[in-house]
This record gives structure tokens, C-alpha cells and sequence, in this order.
């Protein structure tokens, strides 16, 4: 296979910065879920960068990925997980593959056209946690906006994705079930993960389960709200 885009330095470095909050998290719900974590899904694993840094930590991993070519390529680079194609939209494919104790979903959401029905689709796969990395807008509306990608094994398989506000995302998870969803409060050392002057922050982290969790650096959240579009115009409610 050709050199992937993925492999560029900004990829590693943004994988890096989201390892090291990861692992800490990861190595804090081991000891605090009940029951511990063994299986792991690695969705939108891509050419494996994520499951083999999950399963060096003696999870057993299933790396799901939506591209025949990078599923055969994390085969190869990384024998120890497995590696299954499915399109994360379709309730049937992800349905097949069964549950996990950790379900591991960085960088997917804002690549698919329907995040609504992949945020059900991942709770159907989560046995005790989901952990979420994801582009948010930067707003308390509860609002979903369309993008045009660019056409690359980096992007969605459509090429359009909508990208959810972080309200509207919360809302999702605890509609699809999750109880208890927390957002993660520390530092990522990347620049995608802080508000400058010039810019707001591109991406969140959140942790979802049906039971309450204790997890350093994450607070719960509340129950979000989406209520009904105002089409009253200024001035006239």
C-alpha cells in the first residue's frame, strides 16, 4: 500500500496528544468499572495507530474500519487485534459485531453524514463505557452543521459529514441511553483542544456509561436540552 496521509506528522502529533489523556483515562476506568475492561472496539480504527497502543495495554481489540484497504493494512501492521469492515451508519453491520466492555471512538463523528444514528449504533456496541474524541461547534445550540470534505482515506466515506455542537452531541448520548456522560476538563497538549484569542477549541472528549463513573479530569455533565426551534422573527414574540 502507498504511504497514507495518515501517517504525516500532523496525524502523529494530534494521536499523540490524544494517546496520553487516553491511557491515563483508560488506566483509571480499568480499577473503577465494575467488572474491569477486556474487550475493546477500536471504531474508525483506520490503519491501526490507536488499536495497537490499546492492545499493548492488554485489551483484547477489534479494530472496526469502514475501508477494506486500511482494514487489511491494520491487519498487517498490527497482529495483535483483529480487524472487522463495517459501515458505522448501518444499525445491521455494527449490530453483528456484538458488544464490548470499551468502546474506543476518536476522530469518527464529524466524518459521518449521520452521527445521530452512529451515536445509537455505538451504543449498541458499548457493554460499560464509550469514549468519545470528536470536532464540536463551538455553541450551546443544539445544532448539527453539513461540510463538504476533502477526498482522502483521512475523511468520511461520502465525503460529507455532519458535525454536531457539543450540546447537540451530549443530547444524542443520553437520548441513545447513556446516563451518565462527562466532559473531559484537562489539558491535551495540541492546539485542536484549546480556545485562543484567535480561535475557538476544534474538539471534545467525552466519556459515556448508563452507570456514574469516577474518572480524573472529567465532569459530568447534565441533561442537555433541544428544545423546539422559535420561528417567531425579532421582535414579534
Amino acid at each position: 500500500m502507498s504511504p497514507l496521509l495518515f501517517d504525516e506528522p500532523y496525524y502523529i502529533e494530534i494521536n499523540e496528544a490524544r494517546w496520553a489523556m487516553a491511557r491515563r483515562a483508560i488506566d483509571a476506568l480499568r480499577t473503577g468499572v465494575p467488572g474491569g475492561l477486556t474487550t475493546c472496539a477500536d471504531v474508525a480504527a483506520g490503519p491501526g495507530w490507536f488499536s495497537e497502543r490499546l492492545a499493548g495495554l492488554g485489551l483484547d481489540v477489534t479494530g472496526i474500519e469502514g475501508r477494506a484497504e486500511l482494514v487489511e493494512e491494520a491487519a498487517r501492521r498490527v497482529p495483535s487485534a483483529r480487524f472487522a469492515r463495517a459501515n458505522v451508519e448501518s444499525g445491521l453491520e455494527m449490530g453483528a459485531l456484538g458488544t464490548f466492555d470499551l468502546v474506543f471512538c476518536f476522530g469518527l463523528l464529524y466524518h459521518t453524514e449521520n452521527p445521530f444514528s452512529v451515536v445509537r449504533n455505538l451504543a449498541g456496541l458499548t457493554g460499560q463505557v464509550l469514549f468519545v474524541e470528536t470536532m464540536v461547534l463551538p455553541t450551546d445550540e443544539p445544532i448539527l452543521r453539513l461540510v463538504s470534505e476533502g477526498q482522502n482515506e483521512t475523511q468520511g466515506l461520502t465525503f460529507h459529514s455532519v458535525i454536531p455542537s457539543r450540546t447537540a452531541l451530549v443530547k444524542m448520548l443520553q437520548t441513545a441511553g447513556f446516563s451518565w456522560v462527562a466532559e473531559h476538563t484537562g489539558r491535551i497538549e495540541h492546539p485542536d483542544f484549546h480556545d485562543t484569542d484567535a480561535r475557538y477549541r476544534r474538539r471534545g472528549v467525552y466519556l459515556a456509561a448508563r452507570e456514574p463513573l469516577t474518572v480524573p479530569d472529567f465532569k459530568a455533565l447534565p441533561p442537555a436540552q433541544a428544545p423546539k426551534y422559535d420561528f417567531a422573527k425579532p421582535g414579534r414574540r
